[in-house]
This record gives structure tokens, C-alpha cells and sequence, in this order.
């Protein structure tokens, strides 16, 4: 990123110069904005899930705030060591894993499936099945935005 420093005359050869100063900006513990669990939730997690809640049958938006809303975990319990045991209290939790992981790793063989329900006089619903239940992603993601907003204040 190129700056321009102020103009420094020099009447006496009759020249004016401009400096120009080039810097480096780095963040070297943030990604962009977001310096904590909360900034995160509220500024991207929050952001996709308002996308996908005004637009359900849209996958893109669906995988965007379910991607977020499982990475949350690791904001907000950064660095502790029993991280694992304490996401198995988020609701859905296993579901939330399935969908974000499946984005990264194609993976057949995951213990949910995605899918749609759609026809005629209905409009598409995005869903979630394990094989004993279906889960329709709009519920699951109110769910677990609910648990979030009574831990993070």
C-alpha cells in the first residue's frame, strides 16, 4: 500500500518532492476484523445465518452459516483442551460437523445426509437424515443460534 507523505518544498531549486512511503500491514493474531468469539459471532456467523433465514432452499447460504456456526466452537473456546467433549452440548452438534466437514471432504458415508424436500405445493426445504429422523436445516440452525446467544453476551 503505497502512502504519500506531505509535500516538501525546496524553493530554492525550485522543486517540490512527494515522498512516497511503502508499508506492509499485517495482522498477525486476527483475521481481519474479528479479534474474539463474540466479534466473530456477530459479524460473520450472525451475518450468514440473517443470508440463509431470508433465503432457506438456498444451499450456498445454508453451507456458508453452517460452516461459520461450527467454527464458532474454536473462538470461542480457544486453546482449551476439552473443546471436543464441551461442543458435544451445542445441539445438533454431530449434524453442524457432518455438513461443515462435508464441505471440505467429500464423504459419503457421514452419519447425516443432506437433501431437499420439494414438490409441487410445497416450498424446498433443506434437511438433514440420519435414517430415524429428518431434520430440517432452518430448525437445527435456530437451535443452535439460541444455544450461542445465551453463551455469548
Amino acid at each position: 500500500m503505497a502512502y504519500y507523505a506531505k509535500e516538501i518544498p525546496f524553493p530554492e531549486l525550485g522543486l517540490t518532492l512527494y515522498p512516497k512511503i511503502e508499508t506492509i500491514m499485517t495482522h498477525t493474531q486476527s483475521i481481519f476484523e474479528f479479534y474474539d468469539a463474540k466479534a466473530f459471532y456477530i459479524g460473520v456467523v450472525k451475518e450468514n445465518l440473517k443470508e440463509f433465514y431470508k433465503d432457506t432452499s438456498n444451499t450456498r447460504k445454508a453451507i456458508n452459516a453452517c460452516i461459520s456456526l461450527y467454527h464458532l466452537a474454536d473462538w470461542y473456546w480457544v486453546n482449551d483442551k476439552n473443546k471436543r467433549e464441551k461442543q458435544k452440548e451445542i445441539p445438533h452438534s454431530l449434524a453442524l460437523s457432518d455438513i461443515a466437514n462435508g464441505s471440505k471432504h467429500f464423504n459419503p458415508q457421514k452419519h447425516y445426509q443432506s437433501g431437499k424436500i420439494e414438490g409441487t405445493d410445497i416450498p424446498v426445504t433443506l434437511t438433514l437424515n440420519s435414517g430415524n429422523e429428518i431434520i430440517k436445516i432452518e430448525d437445527m440452525l435456530k437451535e443452535i443460534e439460541r444455544y450461542w446467544d445465551s453463551k455469548i453476551s
